[in-house]
């Protein structure tokens, strides 16, 4: 067989088949040939249904062979999950039978979340209340074994698996065995085998593993079908009853266009083809990724040992840079990978690294890159090319620091809003002049701030607090060592002493309630008198004895304690921010304002905006998204990322009449900011539901 490639689709890069795999042609054809040619029931005996029959028989040998299991059962299923379910029951209603007493069930601390909750809900369900107890991993992640060895002979069931999900690691089965048999020669093992089809040899004979569920979408085949391996005289009870189908087993008829392409990619397995790759050229493909991604993001680290990883998964984090920034980057750039955790504001981080005991930001930024045997060296190449871009993207937008200074015309400029969590932090910058302070920093912000000071050249002025008692006041305190401000000339809140803050221009509304200023650029920040810090920043003074106050930091102070004293146009920015509002009005802080319209413009309605020239889409991506991914269209398009949404509201009061449309990659972004501008009078602001993403789809534009 000739290879062919299979990953790019148009402009798309596929790189997460950890999660799932495209259908292989071949694969595809034989479900399609089964739907339309042998659509007869397996347990029909017409022949009709024996050729049906046949295409069952032959695929479960095929299945025997693949995986090494001449003796015991094998059975097809709809997935992996249906294969845990099955063996979670057998093994406890084994179990209450022979075991009630049975202090534990075991697990690996790095196993898809698919065992630990199916042995959760059956363990309640069937009455066994056993312990669920995790198997601790190394830095490696690998098992515990001394650990296995001290609980195992007073467990229920234990379960493992081949290869990890998210960092690759191969267990070591043989030493499993060996620690699991001494201590307990007849407890059932379930070893999950999802992501070793394909990557690892099987001999199940030679093993005592009882379990082994396997999926076919992990490896070119569609979802809803899988198979599972049971050892002879392994504990078994069927977890579908009534039909009796495969020999009363699990009953339900056979998905056989699913059992066709099982057949298909049994066939690749067992024969020799230039299709699915060697382990080798596989290892040749992660040594030219690896090689790529450290070049491109210099202060990355893999979370894994290659050694003991199969060659087709990369887990790694960047040093100060979030994982939804990179995705972001790589989606833009038609690259598709998955965040070793959940891609949102609120970082949680991946429990594997954090089992395997790496250290809090590896976790909370780390990205699975992950390919197939049958990807083509074409696919490297180009993959190669566009991290490439990624990485170059990132650096013009100091989220990386570049070997030379390649400023551009997106420098940020004014309030800049950065977001951890609910948490804002706000940068004031002048662009200008190069100054920048910092107010309300979060702990896990510190690395990005540093990385835009140290890329942009800025002198910090100050790092600023609205809280003396707090995780963020110890932040504050942390990035002023960091950037070597000198702590002794201010006080805990980061406001300087008096003969550092003799101010040239004081607020109109407040002149008599300032406790000083300090100069970033032409603006001036001022402290308002009171216990409770409150900041406000001026407009550019431009040798003004006078200033309007444009925007108000007020951090955790009552709202009643600071409208008099500021400008009525100004904007009020939070420090916490669990809505997505971004920035309020004076009027919102009373209660006192129109709500905005609808927003949403649903995919099918699109097309008489593209081709508009009076209107003004806002891109509300990163600037490292917009800069590698145009947007087809004739009407003005500017990039105003939700970091700069603040910003832009001040300075574009002009829009408020004009027809506006945002968007981003997948409409949420989108959607926040679009609202935020309804909010403050740009009453003509829609966005893109479902975003670019759906915009592009096949699907999208049969709507």
């Amino acid at each position: 067989m000739k290879p062919i490639d299979i990953q790019t689709n148009g402009n798309e890069l596929y790189l997460d088949c950890n999660a799932t795999t495209p259908v292989l042609p071949q694969i595809a054809e034989a479900v399609s040939h089964t739907m339309e040619t042998v659509f007869g029931n397996p347990s029909s005996s017409h022949i009709t249904g024996l050729k049906a029959r046949y295409i069952l028989d032959t695929t479960r040998q095929m299945a025997r062979e693949v995986v090494g299991l001449a003796r015991g059962r094998l059975i097809f299923t709809s997935g992996a999950t249906e294969g845990i379910q099955t063996a979670v029951v057998s093994a406890i209603a084994h179990a209450m039978k022979t075991r009630p007493s049975a202090k534990y069930l075991l697990y690996g601390a790095t196993e898809h979340k698919a065992v630990p909750q199916a042995l959760e809900h059956w363990n309640e369900l069937l009455g066994l209340h056993a312990e669920l107890k995790a198997i601790p991993v190394d830095r490696d992640g690998r098992f515990d074994l001394d650990f296995i060895a001290r609980h195992v002979s007073d467990a229920a069931m234990i379960c493992t698996m081949a290869v990890n999900n998210e960092t690759g690691v191969i267990q070591d089965l043989n030493a499993l065995e060996r620690t699991i048999r001494t201590h307990n020669a007849s407890i059932p093992w379930m070893v999950d085998c999802v992501q070793a089809l394909g990557k690892l040899q099987f001999s199940l004979d030679d093993t005592s593993i009882d379990y082994a569920p396997f999926s076919g979408h992990k490896l070119y085949g569609p979802k809803g079908i899988g198979f599972m391996a049971v050892r002879e005289k392994a504990p078994f009870t069927p977890l579908l009853i009534g039909g009796g189908q495969e020999s009363g087993q699990r009953s339900g008829t056979e998905n056989l266009p699913g059992i066709a392409a099982l057949n298909a990619l049994f066939e690749l397995l067992i024969t020799e083809n230039e299709i699915l790759h060697s382990d080798q050229r596989l290892k040749e493909y992660r040594r030219q990724l690896s090689e790529s991604l450290k070049a491109a993001f210099p202060t990355l680290v893999f979370n894994h040992s290659f050694e003991l990883s199969v060659p087709t998964t990369l887990n790694f984090s960047v040093r100060g840079v979030a994982s939804r920034d990179i995705m972001d980057v790589f989606d833009a750039c038609g690259i598709r990978v998955s965040g070793g955790s959940a891609c949102s504001s609120k970082v949680v981080g991946s429990f594997v690294l954090r089992a395997m005991g790496l250290d809090g930001w590896q976790s909370e930024s780390a990205i699975r890159m992950s390919f197939g045997p049958a990807t083509s060296q074409q696919d490297i190449d180009e993959a190669c090319y566009r991290i490439r871009q990624a990485g170059d993207a990132l650096k013009h937008s100091c989220l990386l620091i570049a070997d030379t200074n390649n400023d551009n015309d997106a420098a940020l400029d004014g309030v800049v809003q950065l977001k951890y969590d609910t948490h804002c932090c706000y940068l004031v910058i002048d662009k200008l002049a190069k100054e920048l302070a910092v107010i309300d920093p979060h702990p896990a912000l510190s690395a990005r701030i540093e990385n835009i000071v140290n890329c942009r050249g800025y002198k910090v002025k100050t790092v600023l607090s609205t809280d003396s008692g707090s995780e963020i006041s110890e932040a504050a305190k942390l990035l002023r060592g960091i950037l070597r401000l000198d702590a002794k000339t201010h006080d805990v809140f980061g406001w300087p002493g008096v003969k550092e803050r003799n101010c040239d221009a004081v607020p109109v509304e407040a002149q008599a309630d300032i406790d000083g200023c300090i100069k970033v650029g032409e603006r001036r920040l001022f402290r308002l008198a009171g216990e409770q810090p409150v900041f406000v920043l001026s407009e550019p003074a431009r040798l003004k004895s006078e200033v309007k106050t444009d925007f108000v930091f007020s951090g955790s102070a009552p709202l009643n304690s600071y409208q008099s004293l500021v400008s009525v146009n100004a904007l009020v920015c939070p420090k916490e921010d669990p809505e997505h509002h971004l920035v309020y009005s004076l009027c919102e802080t009373m209660g006192d304002c129109d709500p905005g319209a609808d927003v949403n413009i649903p995919i099918g309605e699109t097309d008489e905006f593209w081709c508009r020239d009076d209107l003004v889409v806002i891109d509300v991506r990163e600037r490292q998204e917009h800069v590698v991914s145009d947007i087809p269209c004739s009407a003005e398009v500017v990039n105003v990322p939700v970091t700069e949404a603040i910003q832009f509201i001040h300075d574009h009061q002009e829009l408020k009449d004009r027809d506006i449309i945002c968007v981003c990659r997948s409409g949420n972004r989108s959607a926040v900011v679009a609202n935020v501008l309804q909010r403050h009078g740009f009453k003509r602001t829609r966005h893109l539901m479902g975003g670019l993403a759906l915009l592009s789809s096949p699907a999208a534009k049969a709507v």
